[in-house]
């Protein structure tokens, strides 16, 4: 699908739904958004034709896993971004490519599925144009980001009442599952932090004003992106260090619980090792052993064990091994 939308000075933004080269040049003041949601081939002809971009950034463009990156190709700037994928299961964290070419006046947006953030911008234009002035290409494109990275914020929200839910269970009912918690968590983290880092390098060259296609006065929008980034990679690092120290913590009680199942076990083998001692002594085959022929040996034995058995366990007890 091809949303295309144009930007006036004095006019509300018009929405068509194909582009008409006759309504649009390059040296127009008007700004150009091409948004290109899931397109065909012959939509994707846009990005030859009238914009003639650089084979290597249509490929770049249509190569789905690609990590965040930006590029300047003297009359427009080509960069990659990932986006939260709201269609994926919970546990899980899967992200959508978003493509752009930004010029002077125009933008050109790619991914292959539904992206919020382009939503979000898209319908603000669309339904409520009067409260929403118009700032250029590099802002629209802000903007655009601005919700893309926002939406950061809620996942690793999720993540840290999924870290908080792990501590609970450390002190309750510790089992494999809460291992394989702890690992899953730690993973979607690490996908999170390997996610933002190229943002913030990113969004950290545009703030410090490398490239002209990025206006003076919208400096401080990406700038302040970066920050908002930075934050993020900060709570992924504490989160990171946070389910290091539960996995040990886990560990700990793990090898606890343990220590206290071979104490018990060496406690009743210490006080088996004098009974079975005692046992094998009577029960060796010596045509003489005096205690055989008494009339109350069998009784003895028995009394003799109960004792030391009872005198261990009380020693023990005393002792707080049991």
């Amino acid at each position: 699908m091809t949303t295309i939308t144009l930007f006036s000075a004095g006019q509300h933004p018009r929405v068509f739904a194909s582009l008409d080269a006759a309504r649009w040049r390059g040296e127009s003041p008007d700004t150009l958004w091409i948004d290109l949601e899931a397109p065909s081939d012959a939509e994707l002809a846009v990005l030859e034709t009238p914009f003639r971009f650089h084979p290597l950034a249509i490929d770049d463009c249509l190569t789905q896993k690609h990590q965040p990156k930006i590029e300047d190709f003297g009359p427009y700037l080509f960069l990659i971004f990932r986006g939260i994928d709201f269609n994926s299961p919970s546990e899980s964290f899967e992200t959508i490519k978003l493509g752009a070419f930004l010029g002077p006046n125009f933008l050109v947006t790619y991914h292959r599925s539904p992206l919020q953030s382009v939503k979000t911008v898209r319908d603000k234009y669309g339904h409520d144009a009067a409260a929403a002035p118009f700032r250029g290409a590099d802002y629209l494109l802000y903007e655009i980001l601005d919700h893309l990275i926002e939406f950061y914020f809620p996942v690793l929200d999720r993540i840290g009442e999924e870290i908080d839910a792990i501590e609970e269970d450390l002190f309750g009912a510790c089992g494999p599952e809460t291992l394989d918690r702890i690992l899953k968590t730690k993973r979607r983290v690490q996908e999170v932090k390997r996610t933002l880092a190229p943002h913030r390098e990113l969004f950290g060259r545009i703030g410090r004003n490398e490239f002209e296609e990025i206006a003076p006065v919208t400096l401080a929008f990406y700038r302040d992106l970066y920050d908002s980034t930075y934050r993020l990679t900060e709570v992924a690092d504490s989160y990171r260090d946070l389910l290091a120290g539960t996995f040990d913590a886990y560990l700990s009680i793990v090898s606890h619980r343990l220590n206290e199942v071979m104490k018990l076990l060496t406690v009743f083998a210490t006080i088996l090792m004098p009974l079975t001692f005692i046992v094998g002594v009577y029960g060796m085959n010596f045509d003489y052993m005096p205690e055989l022929g008494w009339r109350y040996g069998y009784f003895a034995v028995w009394g003799i064990v109960i004792a030391i058995a009872a005198s261990l366990l009380w020693y023990f007890r005393r002792r707080r091994w049991i």
